[in-house]
């Protein structure tokens, strides 16, 4: 949006031919560092009143088109995002902003969401070919319904492609590229607890272990024991995780993977140092990913759901229910576990990572391991 004195007018003495017409602007002049003056007065060549307010209206038109695309004087480059928010896409914002995020400390695990989102779009042409100026709630809302009705997914899909894309509207909010944020005018949608992720039974989590040991799929093997050890997130943190974050006793996870943007350490347990020395994994470079296509440290990490699709297929075979057990039911399991052994809330929270103990207790209620138990058998009859 042009500033109102940027903004041009024209001074046509009242319609006046005998007098000079001319059309007064500011542009920002790069050397000078500050805006400057301008005017045109090319319109008085033309001898009739109408040849003169035709004239006048059209260059009053072309300056104003040139202002609000970023026209500048002086020699020095202009300063750009490098997007031109009157002629720019929606789908060419969202991968402006992917462009900014990736490759930042913190910034890698939203460059994902912003690329899912992309992807997504392109599937869109309606609203992912839409101008961003013409972007209002009512098209946000048809591409989500949209995507909503194809992928038949909850609250919690509809909420991170409707937050993803109300980020990229804040980011160019913040550079003054756009003068409002349609999102906001969509509503996100209320979660509902699901059965997804619950924990493993000793007898189904033993189950899992001899299958893989069975097929030889030591590196799935390893994948989810440092989920069920350390309670790394699968997705976000374990995928990404180096061979330079594995230390002498504790695992790092950093601020740029970690859920909460802070870099943590979290104890390795000696079950999971056994396999650390057997996979000889602290001999590879310390930049490499852990987990690799290749089924070894490398310099490329595996997709997000590489090991989700692989483990589904295991439980399929096994003749559980996968759409309720996944790989971070094992973060579940591994908590549950460690809090029946030990009675210690503060030292499962250590390793959850979480803010204080009132979350852990809550989370360890969730999932069934913090109950009063024969303690309420001490209530009176009734």
């Amino acid at each position: 949006m042009l500033d109102p004195e940027q903004r041009p007018r024209l001074y046509d003495a009242d319609g006046d031919l005998t007098k000079r017409w001319y059309i007064n602007f500011q542009v920002w002049d790069t050397d000078k560092g500050l805006l400057v003056r301008k005017q045109y007065t090319g319109m008085n060549k033309y001898k009739t009143l109408a040849d003169r307010r035709r004239a006048s209206k059209k260059k009053l038109a072309e300056i104003t088109a040139l202002l609000e695309a970023g026209y500048t004087a002086g020699e020095s480059p202009a300063a750009s995002i490098g997007l031109d928010p009157h002629r720019a896409t929606v789908l060419e914002a969202v991968q402006l902003v992917e462009d900014r995020k990736r490759g930042r400390a913190k910034g890698e695990r939203r460059a994902e969401d912003y690329s899912r989102l992309r992807h997504r779009l392109k599937e869109y042409p309606a609203l992912g070919a839409l101008p961003l100026r013409l972007v209002g709630p009512q098209q946000v809302l048809a591409f989500l319904t949209y995507q909503e009705k194809k992928r038949d997914f909850g609250p919690t899909s509809w909420n991170s492609y409707r937050n993803t894309l109300s980020s990229v509207f804040n980011y160019l909010l913040k550079l003054e590229a756009v003068s409002r944020n349609p999102v906001r005018g969509v509503e996100t949608r209320k979660k509902v607890a699901s059965d997804k992720h619950q924990p493993y039974t000793e007898a189904q989590r033993q189950q899992v272990s001899t299958a893989l040991l069975a097929a030889n799929d030591r590196q799935l093997l390893l994948f989810v024991s440092v989920v069920y050890y350390c309670f790394i997130r699968s997705g976000g943190e374990l995928r990404l995780l180096r061979i330079g974050d594995i230390k002498a006793e504790t695992i790092r996870i950093p601020g740029g993977t970690a859920k909460n943007s802070k870099a943590e350490h979290v104890a390795i347990p000696r079950q999971l140092e056994a396999l650390i020395v057997e996979h000889r994994l602290r001999a590879y470079p310390a930049d490499w990913y852990v987990f690799t296509k290749a089924e070894q440290p490398g310099p490329v990490p595996v997709g997000k759901n590489w090991f989700a699709r692989r483990h589904r297929l295991l439980l399929d075979h096994l003749g559980m229910d996968s759409r309720n057990f996944t790989v971070y039911g094992y973060k579940h399991t591994g908590a549950i576990n460690l809090y029946l052994a030990t009675r210690d809330i503060e030292l499962v929270r250590r390793h959850c990572r979480h803010a204080h103990a009132g979350i852990t207790a809550t989370y360890l209620r969730a999932i069934g391991a913090l109950h009063d138990g024969a303690a309420v058998d001490a209530m009176p009859d009734f």
